[in-house]
C-alpha cells in the first residue's frame, strides 16, 4: 500500500554445489571455478541485514543444495530469529533429517518429489533420497514447519501426478507441480543448458489440463489457475504476444542474490546489469536510475520471449489484484498458505 516500492521477497543462493544429478537441471554443467566462488557466512548475514533494512518480508535460501553448507543453521537463525522474515529453504532432502533438528526459526521447506515411489524418484535424482524426504517431512511436521512438495512435471511422470498428489495429501503437505523448463545460463560469454531438454518437457496444454483436473480432486495443490493459464499460453515476452493476464515484474518485486553475492537485473537468468552488494548497499542498487529503467521495461526484452520461470510468475502475481486473489487469497482460504 506504500508509495515507496520495495521488493516483496528475496532469495539468496548460498551455494551452487549439489549432491544430486537431476535430468532437467543445468547446475551440474556449470564450471567448477564459477560454482566454488561462494560467499562467507558473514557476507550472507550482512546481506540478510540489508534485506531487512529495505523492507523485504519474505526470504528464502536456495542452491544448488543449501544443506551442503555447514553454516546453514547459523544462516537460518539469522533470518528467522535475529530478523523476523517469513523464511524458508529449498532442498532435495538428502541431508535434511540430520540438519532439521538444528534449524531454529525456520517457517517452511520446499522439497522435491518427482515420483511416488523410491525406485523411480531415486533413479531420476541419482541419489537414494526418497526415504529421506519422507523422514524430513515427518520431522518438519513435528516441529510445525510448513512443507511444500515441489514436483517437476516431465513427460514420463505426467501419468503419476495423481499418485504424487495423494502422497502429499497423506503427508499433510501442500504441493506445486510445474513443468520442467529450458533454462539457459550465460556465464562469461558462454552458454550452458541441459542437452535434449525438449525430450523431457511435457506438452504444456496437456500439463495445464491435468493440473485443472487435479485441482478438482485435491485441496493441497498450490499451482493456481492464473499461473497455469500463463504457462499454457507461452509465458512472458513481447506483451501481449503470448498472454494478456500479467506482465513480468520480477525486477521490482523480487531480489535474487547469487552464490557469489552478485545481484542481477532484470533477473538471474538474463542479467543486463550486475551489482556487487559489498560495494553498494542494496538500497542504492534497488533505487538507482539504471535499475528503475529495467523495471519499467517489464518483459519487453528480446530474451523474455516465451519465459515461464516460476520465480518470475510468483514474483509478479502480487502486482495485480486478480492474480493476487487467485494465488494467495484463495490459497489461504483453502488452507494451503496457513
Amino acid at each position: 500500500m506504500s508509495t515507496r516500492k520495495t521488493p516483496y521477497s528475496a532469495q539468496i543462493e548460498i551455494t551452487l554445489r549439489c549432491n544430486a544429478q537431476c535430468p532437467f537441471c543445468t547446475v551440474s554443467f556449470l564450471p567448477e571455478s564459477y560454482v566454488n566462488n561462494e560467499m562467507t557466512t558473514e557476507q550472507i548475514k550482512y546481506l540478510i541485514d540489508q534485506l531487512a533494512e529495505i523492507g523485504v518480508n519474505t526470504l528464502s535460501i536456495t542452491g544448488g543444495e543449501p544443506t551442503l553448507r555447514k553454516d546453514l543453521p547459523e544462516i537460518v537463525s539469522h533470518m528467522g530469529v535475529e530478523h523476523n522474515f517469513i523464511n524458508g529453504i529449498t532442498s532435495n532432502g538428502y541431508l535434511l533429517p540430520k540438519i532439521l533438528p538444528k534449524l531454529e526459526g525456520l517457517d517452511f521447506i520446499l522439497t522435491s518429489l518427482d515420483y511416488p515411489t523410491a525406485e523411480m524418484h531415486d533413479k531420476s535424482r541419482g541419489i537414494k533420497v526418497f526415504d529421506k524426504v519422507i523422514e524430513s517431512i515427518n520431522i518438519a511436521n513435528e516441529k510445525d514447519i510448513k512443507v511444500i512438495i515441489s514436483t517437476v512435471v516431465m513427460k514420463d511422470n505426467l501419468h503419476l501426478l495423481d499418485d504424487i498428489c495423494e502422497l502429499a495429501e497423506k503427508l499433510d503437505c501442500s504441493i506445486e507441480l510445474y513443468p520442467a523448463e529450458d533454462i539457459v545460463w550465460d556465464i562469461s560469454g558462454k552458454t550452458y543448458r541441459v542437452d535434449r531438454i525438449q525430450e523431457i518437457i511435457p506438452d504444456l496444454t496437456i500439463w495445464a489440463n491435468k493440473i485443472r483436473e487435479l485441482r478438482s480432486k485435491f485441496r493441497n495443490i498450490l499451482t493456481d489457475p492464473v499461473s497455469v493459464e500463463i504457462v499454457k499460453k507461452g509465458g512472458f515476452g513481447g506483451f501481449p504476444k503470448h498472454q494478456k493476464i500479467l506482465r513480468c515484474h520480477v525486477a521490482e518485486t523480487y531480489m535474487f542474490i547469487r552464490h557469489n553475492g552478485d545481484i542481477d537485473y532484470p533477473c538471474k537468468i538474463h542479467p543486463i546489469l550486475s551489482f556487487n552488494p559489498f560495494n553498494h548497499t542494496l538500497s542504492k542498487v534497488y533505487y538507482c536510475k539504471e535499475v528503475k529503467e529495467i523495471m519499467n521495461n517489464h518483459d519487453n526484452f528480446e530474451f523474455c520471449d516465451g519465459c515461464r520461470l516460476g520465480c518470475a510468475i510468483m514474483a509478479s502475481i502480487p502486482t495485480s489484484f486478480k492474480t493476487l486473489y487467485s494465488k494467495y487469497v484463495m490459497g489461504y482460504l483453502s488452507g494451503n498458505l496457513r
